[in-house]
């Protein structure tokens, strides 16, 4: 339920109680009794009295009074041989006694009053206000029957009880009238007519009764909108079990608010009977009383007297089963031992949790005590109203209703400090979600970023997985034949069967072994440089100088074949006085540099000639371009077919054309490691007229005197 929701029923319950005290204060100021009237001779003398200037007037006596006589006003007339007694009403027969003895509740008799008014005083209308008359009447006034509740009768069948306050209207006359009152009682433990009867101005009398009906209609139906509250509270809410037993107090005082006062309860169900009304009154006050001892318990555990609900529980139902199961003529007997052994314990402890629990400071616990308090005290008179000690009564809804706004307000200040916490709760989570954006957004890129680094991660491994399948597969497949020929050759061998040509064998088993031995290093660098596994030392150096260098190491190798391999000076665009300069591993370079030398010595036949030399492709800025390194030769070229899978591994198309051999991994190697130097490589060729392997480097070109400097800057690459 919705704090606001509560605070609205808080406000609304406060005007209700406005109310409440404006209706109260209406009828108290129509039923003060005037001072005007006097009895004279057994006649209440109105002449000096104006209904409609001094208010209605309380017809307290003197009443003539025939026991165990039901008398109309033709009779009255007769001369009778009983003589009546003179009694002042309100009062129980009981409090009657004829010849010394006090009479009984139960029986019937007859009541006439004769009173006087002036002439100003009758020229208007006139209302009687009758309340409780136990438990049956008829009223005749100046000889013409006005008013009936229930039906008089001289026993108890003939009898039909029916008690709850009605209005009658008369024209009076000047000088003197008479009421005459018939009453019965054969059901219950109160005889007579022991509440007030108010006359006054029809319309003051009317409006009298009015206000009276709405007062405890208002009061019901409050009771009954926080009954519906606490239902849906608790639906709301299932973990507060205390408001639904707060509800059913609220409901069990609904209904005997509507029994009580001018008892509606029989207006809006006519046929309900008298007997059920009473049970219905006495059963819902024993079922406030059991969800009060519950109630308060739920409230203040710690407070409660833990064997106390039971007591009480189990006290109350055999009381409940005994009004069901009897009439209301015997358990109507027993209501001072129930107020005095059950109503009396059960408040007292209910009042005696709260103190104890204001005492100890629990959440709420002063209003509630303060409520409860004045609840106690509404009580307390009415159990002087129903033992004949006070007047008037009727206070205790009053009461009750005072506890249980008291009740709501501390529900409505509960959910209202529950509000104002959430609302603080909800501010202090947004600021909280606020200083963590910058957080989240952080720690969400740093994710991102590391699930980036997996999947790259993830790739890379896929890909060294694939070159490990692979260099299992190279290795089987290049190992293979050379061993195939060792085994061959050393069986031979070893079975005499070429132990002429044994030497010519074991050499071939050496060069196998040797071959074998290459082989092994070529798959294990290849895979090394796939992986990246391999490190490379980059510096800057100065390229014609190093080309230079390189070619005549080699032109060696060449002379021993017969085979001229001669560096070709460039002619560049820059000026003698700068250099072109690249970012290479002279180790790994070298490597590269001497397979396509040696492969162009092998696939050249004598007399051929092998050619080094470098051109230079500026880029957009003249400082920068690339180097592109020539190795070209005269030998025997290579079919087109075969260009692209020239730099694949284990290519050996034209090793079988010169009688060579080789593992088919070199120019596999080479590629590799142009492509770490961020290079390319490349070869031009054609069937008789010789290739042209070609490899193109990033390269710059710089002053020639700043040859440290840019030394160094290549150390550190």
């Amino acid at each position: 339920m919705n704090p606001s929701c509560a605070r609205t029923i808080t406000i609304a319950a406060s005007l209700l109680t406005a109310l409440f005290v404006w209706f109260g204060v209406q009828p108290a100021a129509l039923a003060v009794s005037t001072s005007v009237s006097d009895a004279k001779d057994g006649i209440l003398d109105l002449n000096r009295w104006s209904p409609r200037q001094d208010g209605a007037v309380i017809l307290e006596g003197p009443w003539e009074f025939y026991w165990n006589r039901l008398l109309d006003p033709q009779r009255l007339n007769e001369s009778l041989t009983d003589a009546p007694i003179t009694v002042s009403i309100p009062a129980q027969w009981q409090s009657y006694s004829i010849d010394g003895r006090p009479l009984s509740n139960e029986g019937y008799a007859t009541y006439r009053l004769t009173f006087t008014l002036s002439e100003a005083s009758a020229a208007h209308p006139l209302g009687l206000y009758v309340r409780n008359v136990a438990t049956a009447y008829r009223i005749w006034i100046n000889g013409v029957r006005a008013m009936d509740n229930g039906t008089v009768g001289m026993d108890a069948k003939t009898m039909v009880p029916r008690n709850y306050p009605k209005a009658g209207y008369f024209q009076p006359r000047p000088g003197s009238n008479e009421i005459v009152v018939q009453v019965s009682n054969f059901v219950q433990r109160t005889g007579g007519i022991w509440e007030s009867i108010e006359m006054g101005d029809a319309e003051k009398i009317a409006a009298l009764h009015r206000n009276e009906v709405l007062l405890w209609a208002l009061i019901a139906g409050s009771l009954l909108l926080m009954a519906v509250y606490s239902g849906f509270l608790y639906l709301f809410r299932n973990r507060q079990i205390s408001v639904i037993w707060f509800g059913l107090i609220c409901l069990a005082v609904c209904i005997r608010s509507s029994l009580l006062g001018p008892s509606f309860a029989y207006v809006i169900l006519p046929g309900l009977s008298w007997e059920w009304g009473v049970k219905l009154e006495y059963l819902s006050e024993i079922v406030t009383l059991f969800c009060m001892a519950v109630f308060v318990g739920r409230q203040y555990p710690r407070e409660a007297v833990r064997f106390a609900v039971p007591v009480f529980g189990a006290a109350l139902a055999g009381f409940g089963a005994f009004v069901l199961a009897a009439p209301a003529k015997t358990y109507t007997q027993y209501l001072v031992p129930y107020i005095l052994a059950l109503l009396l314990p059960v408040y007292l402890y209910v009042l005696y949790s709260y103190i104890r629990a204001a005492v100890r400071r629990r959440t709420g616990a002063r209003v509630n005590a303060a409520g409860f308090a004045v609840f106690f005290a509404s009580v307390i008179h009415e159990i002087l109203y129903y033992t004949g000690f006070v007047s008037f009564g009727g206070l205790v809804s009053y009461g009750l209703l005072f506890f249980l706004l008291t009740q709501l307000l501390n529900l409505s200040s509960v959910f209202s400090k529950a509000l104002t916490r959430s609302e603080m709760l909800t501010n202090e989570l947004a600021k909280v979600i606020a200083s963590q954006e910058e957080t989240i957004r952080s720690r969400t890129a740093s994710l991102q970023e590391l699930n980036r680094k997996l999947e790259q991660g993830n790739r890379e491994l896929t890909r060294i997985e694939n070159v490990r399948s692979t260099l299992l597969a190279d290795a089987h497949h290049d190992l293979t034949t050379p061993l195939t020929s060792i085994k061959g050759f050393s069986k031979a061998i070893m079975t005499s069967v070429i132990s002429e040509e044994a030497p010519r064998y074991a050499k071939r088993i050496y060069e196998r072994s040797l071959l074998l031995e290459k082989l092994i290093d070529n798959v294990f660098e290849l895979s090394r440089l796939q992986t990246g596994e391999l490190e490379f030392q980059f510096q800057e150096v100065p390229l014609l100088p190093f080309l230079r260098q390189l070619t005549r190491k080699y032109e060696p190798e060449g002379a021993s074949r017969g085979i001229a391999v001669l560096w070709e000076e460039p002619e560049l665009p820059p000026p003698s006085s700068a250099e072109i300069r690249v970012v290479v591993d002279s180790y790994r370079f070298e490597r590269v540099f001497a397979n396509l030398i040696a492969n162009a010595i092998k696939f050249t036949p004598g007399e051929g000639v092998v050619r080094v030399w470098v051109e230079f492709r500026p880029a957009d800025e003249p400082e920068d371009g690339r180097a592109v390194i020539h190795v070209a030769d005269s030998g025997i070229g290579i079919p087109e077919a075969e260009l692209p899978r020239i730099f694949q591994r284990h290519y050996r198309g034209l090793s079988g054309s010169l009688g060579q051999s080789g593992s088919g991994l070199g120019l596999a190697i080479c590629r590799e490691i142009v492509t770490r130097h961020r290079g390319e490589i490349g070869v031009i060729s054609a069937p008789g007229q010789g290739s042209d392997f070609w490899i193109a480097l990033p390269a710059r070109v710089r002053p020639a005197e700043i040859d440290g400097e840019l030394a160094e800057e290549g150390d550190s690459l």
